[in-house]
């Protein structure tokens, strides 16, 4: 965190940065676990074999498989679904919580859901109450079973009561993540008709 803040532009205590923010997150990472190994005298030949690494290499699997799938899909198609997704709102105002919740499963980014679809939601005329109330959708990221989060929660799971289903949305993250974004949604839209 003081790498990233002391190498971003307005910042600029390190003007030409060694090595870019990832890079520096990754190296930081592996210098830590190294430490750690050899102050903890642990024996490095059984990290594989522990369940928290196959956990989590399989849900790097998943990440890189699925999700770059997904961010490849909906970048190329980035143009047609601003303009469906225009056409709706410029109709239907209050549909864009629904837009941001579609938006973010397919995206896996609460971000890139954001930087893609709010400047043109507010091009199209919607107003800040609905863009504010409507903002909690962009948390969307647990409906398909392929964030790493929750892979991670099915993985490490000992009891078997956390699994993805046979209809891949019957998951346990479904029901209690949409109910929670649809509360957070409409108290979006309750307290801002109130403060707004």
């Amino acid at each position: 965190m003081a790498y990233a803040t002391a190498i971003s532009g307005k910042v600029g205590l390190i003007t030409n940065p060694p090595i870019p923010r990832d890079g520096a997150i990754m190296g930081i990472m592996l210098a830590a676990a190294t430490i750690m190994t050899l102050v903890c005298k642990l024996d490095a030949t059984q990290v594989t074999n522990m369940p928290t690494f196959k956990s989590g290499m399989s849900a790097c699997i998943c990440v890189l498989g699925v999700a770059w799938l997904g961010n490849v899909f909906v970048k190329g198609n980035m143009d047609t679904i601003q303009l469906i997704a225009g056409d709706l709102l410029n109709q239907y105002s209050w549909l864009l919580a629904v837009v941001l919740f579609f938006a973010a499963m397919l995206l896996y980014s609460q971000g890139a859901t954001t930087k893609a679809l709010m400047p043109a939601a507010l091009a199209l005329g919607v107003s800040p109450l609905t863009a504010i109330a409507s903002f909690a959708a962009v948390s969307a990221l647990f409906v398909l079973p392929t964030y790493p989060t929750l892979l991670a929660a099915v993985e490490m799971d000992d009891t078997g009561s956390t699994r993805i289903g046979k209809a891949v949305f019957n998951h346990p993250f479904f029901v209690p993540g949409t109910a929670t974004i649809a509360i957070a949604v409409t108290l979006g839209f309750f307290f801002g008709g109130i403060l707004l």
